[in-house]
């Protein structure tokens, strides 16, 4: 099925002095939108600069409504998700529980007007999404140190869809997570895709752009070097793209 063509994020020149250089591209509605090459190439980047983390950015990452993400708090405001590629420094907070890192970018949705959180809405809120995930866990009081490396990704991953996020941005969803967590992540993005969510997906796996990708950018030496439909998509393509050198 064809892919919307509204376009809900636009990134124009973006720079990230000796990382990536002048990258540009639209999200559309509804798409998950691939980000291949090698680990080298500054995909990792990309993902980091959509969120306003990247330090010395310059170029515009700009919303259709024409909102510049320049920081996090403004991603986040925005309904910009992201999980980083390196879960344990940077995406979950191990030496708290499971119900804490969850309910964590959803705070001030949970509290509401009042300003105030039952500890019951939060547990609520902290199983539905953890049961959603199927993490396996003891409670949601557990702490996320004590998990398996695919259980903790499915933490963060629960924390972002508790959040409703419409831009949800994934670097390495499914890196080092056994095969049956992986085909419930799989499941999950092609529901929120047709929830209308827009996903970019960030990976080294060729089999997981390939098959997951309605579009494919494809990144070598920090410079985007190919963009190619899913229909035109195939592993030479995509490799001969990784590897030119500008």
């Amino acid at each position: 099925e064809k892919v919307s063509d509204e376009v809900v994020l636009s990134v124009k020149n973006v720079t990230v002095p000796g990382l990536i250089e002048d990258v540009t591209f639209d999200l559309h509605k509804g798409e998950i939108l691939g980000f291949g090459g090698l680990s080298e190439s500054g995909m990792h980047e990309i993902g980091k600069a959509i969120f306003g983390a990247s330090y010395d950015r310059t170029g515009s990452v700009t919303l259709a409504d024409g909102t510049q993400i320049n920081d996090i708090p403004t991603a986040i405001k925005h309904s910009i998700a992201y999980t980083s590629k390196d879960r344990d420094n940077e995406s979950v907070v191990l030496n708290q529980s499971i119900g804490d890192n969850i309910c964590l970018p959803s705070l001030d949705e949970l509290a509401g007007k009042s300003h105030l959180l039952s500890d019951k809405k939060r547990k609520e809120f902290a199983d539905k999404y953890a049961k959603q995930m199927s993490v396996k866990m003891v409670d949601v009081n557990q702490f996320v140190s004590n998990l398996s490396g695919g259980n903790k990704q499915k933490v963060v991953l629960a924390r972002w869809i508790g959040k409703d996020s419409d831009i949800v941005v994934l670097d390495s969803p499914t890196r080092g997570i056994d095969i049956k967590v992986k085909q419930d992540i799989y499941q999950l993005m092609n529901q929120m895709r047709k929830n209308g969510k827009s996903i970019i997906m960030i990976s080294s796996e060729m089999t997981e752009i390939l098959r997951m990708s309605d579009r494919i950018v494809v990144m070598c030496e920090g410079r985007k070097t190919g963009e190619l439909g899913i229909e035109e998509a195939t592993q030479e393509r995509i490799m001969h793209a990784a590897t030119l050198r500008n």
